[in-house]
């Protein structure tokens, strides 16, 4: 994983953008904090896997179906 300032990634975005398939995520820092990640994209990325895995209203929702055995329907989740 690449880490790369976010002046660094707005002077030269085409270049990050297209260095991803071989770089990796690259996370972008603002005033040395981590604060964004770019990821490559393909083909058979599952987007809506990746979004709901780092949604936190997502995770506490079934942590609490979990708990209480009583599941939320998907369509609830959005």
């Amino acid at each position: 994983m690449k880490t790369e300032s976010l002046r660094e990634v707005k002077n030269n975005l085409s270049r990050v953008i297209e260095s991803l398939p071989k770089t990796g995520p690259v996370v972008i820092t603002r005033s040395g904090k981590a604060s964004a990640v770019l990821l490559p994209v393909e083909e058979d990325t599952d987007l809506e896997t990746l979004l709901l895995s780092s949604n936190r209203r997502f995770w506490r929702l079934f942590d609490q179906a979990a708990k209480s055995r009583k599941w939320t329907p998907l369509n609830e989740v959005s």
